[in-house]
């Protein structure tokens, strides 16, 4: 099936990306090098290696975590050993195992677990989602700016659950909160559709879900770049991902049955999606207020030590809601109310603020004191960049066009989920997703980092987001059943 820009097809998809306008000048130093989409791609894993120049002799990390995947009727993880064994390798493994939150999580411990047993002779392959992938790369990664050497990294996806695989950045847990930390791509990635297709479904519309936030974040991205806090914008992006409702929209159907085509399909795009992202080098494109709802809800339950829903499909499903929240902001912004002396708190009542919002989450104080020393670098860009606030203003009929250019409707949306057979509401997750959990990060996602997004802008116009919240919610329910019809 055909993309546009098609990482299966090798030196063609760069050269095809560099005449998207916004490619960045200066060509990035590290480059992912074979990428595999094939029914059968596992057993060309020795012939991987070789192309890679990686001898028989050179030791094998193999990292996953300790639940069975099944790959038709053989389980996957003992018959990638059983594939290296026939090849004359051998491979370590390095398995993590849940602790207290029920799940194994990114954190530094298992990354820095993973980065005591690298040498510079150790070839890392990660077999998993995105969990075991984001604790490959970052061991790597930290590996390197320790020793300054590069390990062979090559990430084994076994779902289509999320966009990072291709990506350079890794969603870290610090202090309680998550953080997407600047990392390193894979230097090859070999992607067994027999696998992916065998993955339970939710997690296939996971990652289609992850890449549907662009249908709010490069709205969230736009505003960024016109009040002057984020200076990596460009249309690259949206060019990259300008197939994105052919791919779900058209496709939904060989999606929503786990064929081999939709599989692959979903899996090249979302492999093209997070090299753009890689090449930005900022994740700002694909993750804005519908992501740190979604983390902001994980938040919550890890520190009940509860056990969390799919990060994707919470995304999407915020997704919704903050396409509701845009239609009504637009249908009701008027910069002429506004008084921009007003717009500014200072830091010692954000603080204060960011603190009692997140007491009763963690009473230590740790998870306040991450999310303060991110916010403050927000804060601070904010206010020194008023002059661009204000000009925004000034142009707001021009900037209005802009964000609406990338929006689509929330009636879209819910569409689209339903014809890919995703859940409509966050109360139909596994495990399911209280009301209350949702409104209270749709309230206060924006305290938890550096970036700017729709959610900032209400607060520093003092709305009424309570209300907002109460519109949001009712209409996005009257979307949903209509979508259910």
């Amino acid at each position: 099936m055909i993309l546009p820009y098609d990482p299966a097809e090798g030196e063609a998809f760069w050269e095809n990306i560099k005449r998207i306008e916004g490619y960045p000048k200066k060509d990035p130093e590290k480059l992912i090098g074979p990428m595999m989409f094939e029914k059968n791609a596992l057993y060309r894993l020795p012939e991987l290696l070789d192309r890679m120049n990686i001898s028989k002799e050179q030791p094998l990390l193999l990292v996953m975590d300790d639940t069975p995947i099944m790959r038709g009727e053989e389980e996957l993880k003992p018959l990638v050993t059983e594939v290296l064994q026939r090849d004359g390798r051998h491979a370590e493994s390095l398995v993590f195992k849940p602790g207290v939150h029920e799940h194994v999580r990114t954190d530094m411990e298992r990354i820095e677990q993973l980065e005591s047993m690298i040498t510079k002779e150790t070839v890392v392959l990660s077999l998993g989602s995105g969990t075991i992938t984001d604790i490959g790369k970052h061991g790597c990664h930290i590996f390197e700016e320790r020793t300054g050497h590069r390990p062979t990294y090559i990430a084994i996806p076994t779902a289509n659950s999320m966009g990072a695989y291709t990506s350079n950045t890794a969603t870290v847990y610090i202090r309680g909160v998550k953080r997407s930390l600047l990392s390193r791509q894979p230097d090859a990635l070999l992607y067994d559709l027999t696998t992916l297709a065998g993955a339970p479904h939710l997690m296939t519309v996971s990652g289609a879900g992850d890449m549907l936030a662009c249908l709010v974040s490069f709205s969230d991205w736009f505003i960024a770049h016109k009040v002057g806090l984020d200076s990596s914008y460009s249309e690259f992006q949206q060019e990259l991902m300008a197939s994105i409702e052919y791919v779900f929209m058209d496709n939904a159907y060989l999606i929503r049955e786990n064929t081999l085509d939709g599989i692959s399909l979903e899996a090249r795009f979302i492999a093209a999606s997070g090299i753009g992202v890689s090449l930005l080098n900022a994740s700002t494109p694909l993750s804005g207020y519908e992501h740190i709802i979604s983390h902001l809800i994980d938040q919550q339950a890890e520190f009940q030590n509860k056990p969390l829903a799919s990060h994707g499909l919470q995304v999407v499903l915020a997704t919704l809601l903050l396409s509701v929240a845009y239609r009504f902001f637009l249908d009701n912004f008027n910069p002429a109310e506004v008084n921009p002396d007003l717009c500014y708190p200072s830091a010692e009542s954000m603080k204060r603020r960011i603190y009692e919002t997140f007491s009763g989450i963690d009473p230590s104080g740790k998870a306040a004191a991450e999310c303060w020393e991110q916010y403050a670098i927000k804060l601070n860009a904010w206010h020194a960049n008023r002059d661009s606030f204000e000009r925004f203003m000034q142009e707001w009929p021009e900037n209005r066009r802009s964000i609406e250019r990338y929006l689509r409707s929330p009636e879209y949306i819910a569409a689209l989920l339903s014809r890919l057979g995703a859940p409509l509401s966050f109360e139909e997750l596994q495990p399911p997703v209280p009301e209350h959990a949702v409104r209270f990060a749709f309230l206060h996602a924006p305290l938890i980092r550096r970036r700017l997004t729709l959610g900032d802008l209400l607060i520093f116009l003092d709305w009424d987001r309570e209300a907002l919240w109460d519109h949001v919610r009712r209409e996005s329910q009257k979307i949903i059943d209509m979508a259910r019809c």
